[in-house]
């Protein structure tokens, strides 16, 4: 029988005798039915309670972990699948209570003399003898809220603790609150500590896709651990409200996020009172400015608010301090805070609105509670400046947050008419029927006479951005970029230096779009004063001369310059420059053939710096990567998310590439009907493709038709590889070679040596492998070339050199080598292609190839089966073409061998 107690008493889950008292903070036996709520990545905690409470030798656990961490969970689970009908009884502290001695334990008491609970000494000794007659042996005593427990009920529990009549499982949030009595026990060994950390990303993936049912979009995963701080408590009230508000959008099979403009805050009337509307006075202020601006720099609240203020709500867990790039406060539970800002926003609080104004008056606020501040006064049906909502766009198209611009401007009456609101549109990812409405902004402004130099020259520029989303670009480029030149030109000082600037960096852009590697890294130079320069145009110059050196094949220069971007200091330059840099890397990292690096790089800024990465892209690049290298089981999880959420905001023009990679995928393992119905979306036209995409769509269309019994793949790959050539993009051509000679074009393998021998970079390595051996025609190499390949994590470059490994083997070869590739081989996509065209042969065709591994030749299969030798020939060429073989040698191994 399970028990709980608190203040008020000792309650039994059963029903029958139960003692229900009258006091505060009734703590309920919740043993929650299987499916109702999971509890995830709790397995190593929730096992090492159960191991220690199965310890003779030790007399409990002390669980330590923030507020809403999950501890309570843990402890209950753990205690709930024991072994064995030990008595649970469940005690929590109480603050009515905290000052009564032996409030938590009164209901043990009631059947002792009065006297007894006077004499702690005789006390003890009853209890110890209630204790021991309970069946089960030891109960196990959970004490939930130990900073309320008084001090009397706290030594009783540790001592019979110490002296083996029960076992304890004590929940805290931090040692420092802890009554002493447990502590002593923790540091005698008596208590063992387990701490419960915030979930990881992919845990919160686990938890998120248990309670919606379904795959979920990086992108969403990514906002509700981070608005939530892996706090499981926190997640447990966000996920249903982010189903509920819109917010989590169900499409096509996946759970994805839908941007919601700022009025319709998730946050409303449903979600009743908490625990920050129990403040007043100086704490409810500071509660409420928190609330509507987010994150504040300490020294600035504290203007407006006392310090002890602050200190009380840090103490009190409703608001958290942290130290790093300056002291900053915000409210530690965002749900909470949410519907506080929400609340506010139907019923404006006069004090609240005082300070607002005097904060407007007197502060210039940081972009990020400029921009929240925008939005609460939106919801709130504040009256708004247009000189705010201009700002506020700036500040949120600096900090990537591309879902508040467009309000923000909508907000703004006459937005076409204003020149700097034209601009920040113009800097949104545009569809077709947007970028027309901006370009028909830009140019009729343009027409004005009076328009200043300055903003007609930005003008210029942001039309010439607008219109490279929409090729062919040969027509109009010319004559803009003159216009661009000129109209910089014409602007005096410090403006005209930062317009010529961004000249320079448009035409880095456009020779990037274009795929002319040499002469980004000719040109950016320029722009590139010092390595040490952390500017914003320095950071995007950097981040398009890594990309630009790793193209043309100069990975180790690309290196140190990723070193270099990696040291920058977060705040030296915007968000949305940092994140192209960002991509530069990952790209940079792909073209070397560092994927798991690249990957990791993915995984590392959600975890760091969430303002840097869009988790769309992420998880889009991620899939794109695992596809390209083979590894389709991998990839698929993240592409079909990825693609959910695309077709739901595609700012860099991704889905086609993503969509391609996806067939590829599919066609690696063998769904050939699924592939096919991607490549008939990628056909689709009049849809945006990046710069990125435009390349990255035809690569993997063309692997695809390799698959699905097209010929002629590797012919095309070596054509764009002479393109890539001709313009000197070594790193490009690199991996188009590879390609190549891996789909059998082995003409191109002397090429593919001395290409590789050229280039330093991991990939070049597995490829200078693969050229040797078909060179040499030599096993044991492409053995090695696999076992490369392997390493870096490229499964489709290491089957198929494990394949050719394979089919060359002799007689007298060491058998050893055909093990590992076997070995290798099954790892990988290429082996599953491999038995899947095995089984498409006909039984005449398998037939035909036993024959042929016998050494039978045309005639004397002919012979056999009474048919001409011209359909003896057609017989051998169509299984040698199902095979994938090449030869009648290549054919007698493989069909011999399997």
């Amino acid at each position: 029988m399970t028990q709980y107690m608190d203040a008020a008493g000792l309650h039994s889950a059963g029903g029958v005798g139960s003692r229900f008292g009258m006091g505060a903070g009734v703590f309920p036996d919740e043993r929650v039915p299987r499916g109702v709520w999971p509890l995830v990545g709790r397995d190593a905690e929730t096992d090492r309670v159960k191991e220690v409470l199965l310890d003779p030798n030790v007399s409990g656990v002390l669980i330590v972990g923030a507020a809403g961490q999950g501890k309570t969970a843990v402890a209950r689970h753990a205690v709930n699948t024991l072994p064995g009908e030990a008595e649970v009884l469940y005690i929590r502290g109480s603050s009515i209570g905290a000052g009564v001695p032996y409030s938590a334990l009164t209901v043990l008491l009631v059947d002792l003399d009065e006297r007894v609970a006077r004499h702690p000494l005789v006390l003890l000794t009853a209890l110890q003898a209630l204790f021991g007659r309970m069946p089960g042996g030891r109960p196990i005593v959970v004490v939930d809220n130990v900073e309320d427990l008084d001090p009397q009920s706290a030594a009783v529990l540790a001592h019979l603790a110490s002296v083996e009549s029960v076992r304890l499982v004590v929940i805290t949030e931090q040692l420092q609150r802890t009554p002493e009595p447990f502590v002593e026990l923790w540091r005698n060994q008596a208590l063992e500590r387990i701490d419960v950390e915030p979930l990881t990303l992919e845990q919160t993936r686990d938890l998120v896709e248990k309670v919606l049912g379904a795959a979920v979009s990086r992108a969403l995963v990514v906002a509700l651990w981070t608005d939530s701080g892996g706090k499981a408590g926190n997640l447990r009230a966000m996920i249903p409200l982010a189903r509920d508000s819109g917010q989590a959008e169900y499409r096509e099979g996946i759970w994805t996020q839908r941007w919601l403009p700022p009025e319709g805050d998730v946050a409303d009337s449903r979600i009743g009172a908490n625990s920050l509307d129990a403040t007043s006075g100086e704490a409810r202020k500071t509660i409420a400015l928190l609330c509507i601006l987010g994150t504040l720099p300490l020294p600035m609240l504290l203007r407006y608010v006392p310090q002890v203020e602050v200190d009380g709500l840090q103490q009190d867990g409703l608001v958290r301090v942290l130290w790093s790039d300056g002291p900053t406060v915000s409210i530690d539970d965002p749900v909470a805070g949410a519907a506080f800002r929400a609340a506010l926003a139907r019923v404006p609080e006069p004090a609240v609105t005082e300070a607002l104004d005097e904060i407007e008056r007197h502060e210039d606020l940081p972009p990020a509670s400029d921009i929240v501040l925008t939005a609460w006064l939106m919801q709130a049906g504040a009256p708004i400046t247009g000189t705010r909502l201009l700002r506020s766009a700036r500040y949120a198209n600096q900090l990537a947050i591309p879902h508040l611009v467009r309000p923000f401007l909508a907000h703004l009456s006459g937005w076409q008419e204003h020149p700097d609101a034209v601009i920040e549109y113009a800097r949104l990812a545009l569809d077709h029927s947007e970028a027309d409405v901006a370009r028909s902004a830009i140019d009729t402004l343009l027409q004005a006479p009076d328009l200043q130099p300055a903003v007609r020259a930005a003008l210029r520029l942001a039309g010439v951005r607008v219109r490279m989303r929409q090729p062919p670009a040969e027509e109009w480029l010319p004559t803009a970029l003159v216009d661009c030149e000129a109209d910089c030109s014409a602007v005096p000082g410090a403006d005209g230096e930062h317009l010529r600037a961004e000249l320079i960096l448009l035409r880095l852009e456009l020779s990037l779009l274009d795929g002319r590697y040499l002469e980004v890294a000719d040109s950016s130079s320029s722009l590139l004063t010092s390595t040490l320069d952390y500017s914003s145009t320095a950071i995007r110059t950097k981040g398009m001369l890594m990309l630009a050196l790793a193209a043309t094949g100069q990975h180790e220069r690309a290196g140190v310059l990723g070193e270099v971007l990696a040291r920058s200091p977060h705040t030296a330059s915007s968000p949305r420059d940092r994140a192209e840099a960002h991509r530069s890397s990952v790209l940079s990292l792909a073209l070397a053939g560092q994927l798991d690096e690249a990957l990791e790089r993915l995984h590392d800024v959600s975890s760091s710096h969430r303002d840097v990465q869009d988790e769309a892209w992420a998880e889009s690049m991620a899939g794109l990567l695992l596809a390209g290298s083979g590894r389709s089981r991998d990839a698929l999880p993240l592409l079909l998310p990825a693609m959910a959420q695309l077709r739901m905001d595609d700012r860099f023009g991704l889905l086609p590439a993503t969509e391609a990679a996806a067939a590829y995928a599919y066609a690696l393992d063998g769904q050939d009907e699924a592939a096919r119905a991607y490549l008939d979306l990628v056909a689709q036209p009049e849809r945006y493709r990046g710069w990125v995409s435009r390349h990255t769509t035809d690569y993997f269309t063309v692997l695809t038709a390799s698959l699905l019994d097209e010929s002629g793949g590797a012919q095309v790959m070596l054509r764009a590889a002479d393109r890539e050539l001709a313009r000197g993009n070594k790193g490009i051509e690199l991996v188009l070679l590879t390609q190549a000679v891996r789909l059998g074009e082995h003409s191109a393998a002397h090429r593919l040596s001395v290409r590789s021998s050229e280039l330093g970079s991991p990939l070049a390595r597995s490829s200078l492998l693969l050229s040797k051996g078909i060179l040499a025609q030599d096993p044991a190499l492409l053995l090695e070339a696999a076992e490369a390949a392997l390493t870096i994590g490229h499964h489709d470059l290491a089957g198929s050199s494990a394949l050719l490994a394979v089919e060359l083997r002799a007689r007298d070869d060491d058998p050893l080598i055909f093990v590992r590739a076997e070995q290798i081989l099954r790892q990988t996509s290429v082996e599953r292609r491999r038995s899947l065209t095995r089984q498409a042969l006909t039984e005449r065709e398998r037939a035909v190839a036993r024959m042929v591994a016998r050494g039978a030749s045309n005639k004397d299969i002919a012979a056999a089966e009474h048919w001409s030798i011209r359909t003896a020939e057609g017989y051998v060429h169509r299984a040698m073409s199902k095979l994938g073989v090449h030869n009648r040698k290549q054919l007698r191994s493989v069909f011999a061998k399997r």
